[in-house]
Formats: C-alpha cells, structure tokens, sequence
C-alpha cells in the first residue's frame, strides 16, 4: 500500500513538475522575445503576467483530468490505509509479554 501511494504521489508531482517547466520554458522565450522588440519595464511584466495565467488556464484544461484522477486515487488509497492499513510507519508494536524476572516471582 505504501509503495502505491509513493508511486502515485510522485506521478503527481512529476505531472506538476512537467507543467511547471513548460509554463517557466514559454515565460523565458516570451520574456526573451519582447526584449528583442523593445518592450521593457512594467508593460513587459503585465504582458508576461497575462501569459502566465493564459498557460495556467492552459495546463488546468489540458491536464486538469489527469491531475484530478491521480489525486482522487492518491487520497483514496491514503482513506484506505488509515482505515484498514498498519500505523503510517509500517512498524507493528511488539506484543507485551509478562516479565518472568519481575519482583512477585522472586518472592
């Protein structure tokens, strides 16, 4: 079970990863590109601003399934293993045993 959630977790993150160097690649090449044609300042960061969210709108229409299915899985496979899973450590606590050299047996 833990192993699941770590695969999905981290097929999750990758996915935010990819998106993330996409939308940072396109604002370089944009940023790069309105300075080769002169657009500096405050209009080139309100410009900028507007592909940002262009790409985020972008990237949520493209991926937003794929997103919401992983974390739809991911958080049902968590609800399962707190309900029906060992401890998040996934170390059992070892079973008391009496002490056969406490002090009522040596009386």
């Amino acid at each position: 079970m833990t192993h699941a959630l770590n695969l999905l977790g981290n097929m999750l993150f990758g996915l935010i990863g990819l998106v993330i160097a996409g939308i940072v690649m396109v604002e370089g090449f944009m940023a790069a590109m309105l300075d080769t044609i002169g657009i500096h300042g405050q209009v080139q960061r309100a410009v900028l601003t507007l592909v940002l969210v262009a790409l985020i709108v972008a990237a949520f229409r493209a991926f937003g399934r794929a997103f919401g299915l992983l974390a739809a899985v991911f958080l049902t496979l968590l609800l399962l293993q707190a309900l029906f899973g060992d401890p998040a450590d996934g170390v059992r606590a070892p079973a008391r045993q009496a002490d056969a050299s406490s002090a009522a047996w040596r009386i």
